[in-house]
């Protein structure tokens, strides 16, 4: 069965560098840009792994951190951002994965899928770099 994941961004380059690191047997991919659309694919969607931009409009990260997990308790959250957060210990302190992704600089969407790929090795969550493109 494809894995499904949704990614919260209004940001094409982060949603790109999503779509980089995802299996290569191409999961569905489920793009919401703001945090109500998430609370409202959360719903509906039997997803995998939800990849949360801190910074899509709508809800505070935070808070729709904690519905989400209200709705799906044992969904895997992947929280970044593209500025450094002073919310960063308070996200990770919620079980979530946080990781600031730059996007100028010589890396660009690349350097932000091998960061979110790091990510998923360590949590386990089976991402792999350079898989994929979008």
């Amino acid at each position: 069965m494809k894995q499904h994941i949704i990614v919260c961004s209004n940001n094409p380059a982060l949603v790109d560098a999503a779509a980089r690191v995802l299996d290569p047997h191409r999961p569905r991919l489920t793009v919401c840009e703001s945090g109500l659309e998430v609370l409202g694919a959360v719903e509906v969607v039997d997803a995998d792994l939800l990849i949360l931009d801190m910074q899509t409009p709508g809800l505070n990260g935070l808070l729709l951190i904690a519905a989400v997990r209200e709705l799906a308790p044992t969904l895997p959250i992947v929280a970044v951002s593209t500025t450094p957060q002073e919310d960063a210990r308070a996200v990770s302190q919620k079980g979530v994965s946080y990781a600031t992704l730059l996007l100028g600089g010589s890396g660009g969407p690349q350097a932000m899928a091998a960061s979110l790929a790091q990510i998923g090795e360590i949590r386990g969550i089976g991402l792999a770099s350079g898989a994929g493109s979008r």
